[in-house]
């Protein structure tokens, strides 16, 4: 999944790149981690004919799919867009406390 989304992401940008519409390379990072969370394979998976062959095992692994990138790299957005600098870093005394930086 990965993979194709790199293969997808770096070219197009690399054609923007000397232009006014430039990708910058925070930006490519977090649309590679960001991506559609695999609902364009669940969609195509829940429109295959009932009648085809191994059909519930083919949604099934959409399925998976779907909710290993819900999870792990919906949950890992928030600290790789801190880490890019695309949003503020939490202070120490705020995140333990749960308070939000009223600054951000």
């Amino acid at each position: 999944m990965l993979l194709g989304r790199a293969v997808a992401i770096y070219p197009i940008c690399l054609l923007f790149a000397r232009s006014d519409l430039r990708v910058t390379d925070r930006h490519q990072r977090a649309l590679l981690w960001g991506g559609l969370r695999g609902a364009l394979a669940l969609a195509l998976a829940l429109g295959l004919p009932p009648e085809l062959p191994r059909r519930s095992e083919i949604i099934s692994v959409s399925f998976a799919v779907v909710a290993f990138s819900v999870f792990v790299q919906g949950l890992t957005m928030p600290p790789l867009l801190r880490s890019i600098g695309e949003i503020p870093q939490e202070r120490q005394t705020d995140a333990k406390e749960g308070r939000r930086d009223p600054r951000g």
